[in-house]
């Protein structure tokens, strides 16, 4: 019995080699590249479009049976810019080997080498992958594809079912199909993508240097890496995403997590995606980061949750740290219509616009925030379009509150609380409100990009000088400071209208005032102007700090009427005390740059000399670029002459006016704001008129004082140098 079961044992064991032998030799002698024009053929008559194999095609057989087939060729449509839709430089199908015993199909491996895919869509909306008629009419007059002679009665391959992964889908035929397909790695290397929208002219490029897929079962997560370029920009990442089960149950959430560096921006998502083969839905938490300078941007970092579908989206933001500013808030959007309508409502408990200033490492390019600038004034404004375009490429609603927002180290606002509109290309900021110097600031602004205008009007109330500016504080009994008062209004009503921002400026028109109140000030250093051109004005008036240590403020006004281009001071530019009386006159033409001043101060009399009378008529010239600050020779020489002709009392009458001489009232008249100060007075009015007498005294001298004028204005030039 022994010797029996040892010889029914060896001849089953020389059966099984005869078969598999038998097999092997069949394999390794089969050739398919008799059946090239036959799955050609079949391939044109189902998709109307010719297929071409110009490789060759061959299957080996070992432990890990191998199908290749090289250089594929798929034609496009007969209208397409390009003759094939698909190329192939080779396709390699690994299976494994006990389930083909068991007439079993299981991918181990696919890997697609140097594929081409060209998508287009034509200037009448005609898509390349979509069969059109012609194509449908091609494949109905192809014939039937005919297999090799007598080999489909002699040829029976061992591989007539798919693997048992795929009989547990519980889906319709065509997820069956996918199903049917799904290899355990799929590799991608060095494929061409190719999309061009003839109809709406764009283009897209994206090229695939790796492209890695691997899973060990149907029921197994998926695994993801990639290396792939857009428009020439590298993208690359990784992912572990749910089953293919569970993907073609769309019913069901599909996990995914998914980290990806696009454009140097790293970006992490992880959570569900939900209906993901009809109308699919999302919720996710995002991280997402981005370096300073990658778009000319600070540095940012986003920690939120997303949700929403292919028309709405919803952020939360846990935080949106923006250059070193944490933000939080909601923001929806509904991006379905052809303008995405978007609502934000946003908070921070502080913002530093100084971490925006391009020398900080997190640089942003934006404009200086500082209240006073250097003597070099700013240049010509650019003659460059403004974007208006940009307000119409969406609408929105904006609510946007900050507890501390810093303008730079002396400047800040509290409790600012913005609410912007934006629809149709009309943007409208109303209101924009904040505390700023213990008052506070309400603000408006239109900007309709149709008409290209832009109206702008502001007021504040009881903001204090010295809160406002920290410069403006004395702490100690050098410096430059409010005492007390302080209290500062601030008025705008200004529109313009233009294309470029050079028209804008040229187009302005309306008025801006400052008026501050009554206070005391210290006549200290004035630190933070060294160097401007204020501080050297203030040097060229020479007030006498030893002798006023304090200034009693009745008032101090600017107001700017702005008109045709023209920035105008009518005698706008005044300050009442005192111990000082000052009045500015002057235009800034926005037109050409060029500005134009007279800067005449007063004293006290018994402070007045001739030397510091000369000296304190002033003029101001040149551009803003490059202003120029000089004598005002016609000033000084009247005062000269008025000197030699009627005395000393001239300096008075000409210099000085009593603090009820209405500098205030002057520089307000013709505003809402002119009855805040008295008008002046009819001594004041007297003085003046007797300037006028002594002006015209000089002016009737006649050639003999003309003659002793130029004299006194060479001599003058030589004491104005000790100055």
């Amino acid at each position: 019995m022994k010797k029996f079961f040892k010889i029914l044992s060896f001849l089953l064991i020389v059966l099984i080699l005869g078969i598999l032998g038998g097999g092997y030799y069949f394999l390794k002698t089969f050739d398919l590249n008799e059946y090239k024009k036959y799955a050609e053929d079949l391939a044109s008559k189902e998709l109307g479009r010719k297929l071409t194999i110009n490789g060759e095609a061959s299957l080996g057989i070992s432990l890990i049976p191998t199908l290749v087939i090289n250089d594929v060729e798929l034609a496009n449509a007969p209208w397409a810019q390009y003759p094939q839709m698909v190329k192939v430089k080779q396709l390699k199908l690994e299976f494994a080997l006990l389930p083909l015993l068991q007439k079993q199909v299981i991918i181990n491996n696919i890997t697609l080498s140097e594929p081409e895919v060209y998508l287009e869509v034509s200037a009448e909306g005609k898509e390349n992958w979509v069969l059109g008629a012609e194509e449908k009419a091609v494949a109905k007059s192809l014939p039937e594809p005919q297999l090799p002679q007598n080999s489909a009665e002699e040829i029976t391959l061992p591989i007539g079912e798919v693997s048992q992964d795929v009989a547990k889908v519980e889906s319709s035929p065509a997820n069956a199909l996918i199903a049917g397909f799904a290899a355990k790695n799929v590799t991608i290397q060095n494929a061409i993508l190719m999309f061009d929208d003839l109809q709406s002219g764009s283009q897209v490029n994206v090229g695939i240097n790796t492209f890695n897929l691997s899973m060990d079962s149907m029921d197994a997560p998926i695994s993801l890496d990639f290396d792939v370029t857009y428009d020439h920009q590298p993208i690359v990442g990784q992912a572990v995403l749910g089953s293919v089960n569970e993907f073609l149950k769309a019913e069901n959430p599909y996990a995914i997590d998914v980290n990806v560096k696009a454009y140097q921006v790293q970006a992490k998502a992880k959570g569900v995606l939900n209906n993901i083969l009809s109308d699919i839905s999302y919720d996710l938490a995002v991280n997402v980061y981005n370096p300073a300078g990658n778009f000319e941007a600070p540095e940012a970092t986003l920690i939120a949750d997303l949700s929403g579908n292919t028309q709405n989206i919803k952020t939360d933001i846990s935080s949106l740290t923006v250059a070193g500013n944490v933000i939080a808030g909601t923001v929806e959007a509904n991006i379905s219509a052809a303008k995405p309508y978007i609502k934000a409502n946003l908070n921070s408990a502080q913002i530093d616009l100084q971490s925006f200033n391009q020398s900080q490492p997190m640089a942003l390019n934006l404009p200086d925030f500082s209240i006073i600038g250097t003597a070099q004034a700013s240049q010509l404004v650019p003659d460059e379009k403004v974007p208006y375009e940009v307000l119409n490429t969406l609408n929105a609603d904006v609510v946007l509150n900050v507890k501390n927002l810093i303008v730079n180290e002396v400047v800040s606002a509290q409790n600012v609380a913005l609410t912007a509109s934006l629809k149709n290309g009309v943007l409208k900021v109303n209101p924009l409100v904040f505390d700023f110097g213990q008052g506070d600031i309400d603000a408006q602004l239109n900007v309709d990009s149709k008409t290209q205008k832009i109206v702008l009007k502001l007021n504040s109330k009881n903001v204090l000088l010295q809160d406002l500016h920290k410069e403006f504080v004395v702490e100690g009994p050098q410096d430059f400071g409010i005492k007390s008062g302080g209290k500062t209004q601030v008025f705008a009503d200004v529109t313009t209208q233009g294309a470029t921002y050079r028209q804008l400026v040229q187009n302005l028109n309306g008025q801006v005032v400052t008026i501050v109140g009554e206070s005391v000030v210290n006549t200290g250093s004035l630190h933070f102007l060294t160097g401007n051109l204020l501080s050297q004005l203030l040097n060229i008036i020479d007030l006498k700090v030893n002798k006023n240590p304090e200034i009693n403020l009745q008032c101090a006004v600017v107001r700017t009427d702005l008109s045709a281009g023209k920035a105008k001071f009518p005698q706008s530019i005044a300050i009442q005390s005192k111990q000082l009386n000052l009045v500015s006159d002057g235009v800034i033409n926005m037109v050409n740059d060029k500005i134009s001043f007279t800067v005449t101060p007063s004293f006290s009399l018994t402070d007045t000399n001739v030397a510091q009378a000369l000296s304190s008529f002033i003029k101001i010239d040149g551009t803003l670029d490059n202003p120029k600050i000089s004598l005002d020779e016609k000033q000084a020489l009247q005062t000269l002459v008025g000197v030699a002709t009627t005395g000393p009392a001239f300096i008075g009458s000409q210099m000085v006016l009593d603090s009820s001489s209405g500098q205030c009232w002057t520089a307000l008249k013709n505003t809402p704001f002119a009855n805040q100060f008295p008008a002046p007075s009819k001594i004041s009015t007297i003085k003046n008129d007797a300037v006028k007498d002594s002006k015209a005294a000089v002016k009737d001298a006649g050639k003999q004082i003309e003659k002793s004028v130029r004299d006194i204005r060479d001599n003058l030039k030589t004491l104005l140098k000790s100055f």
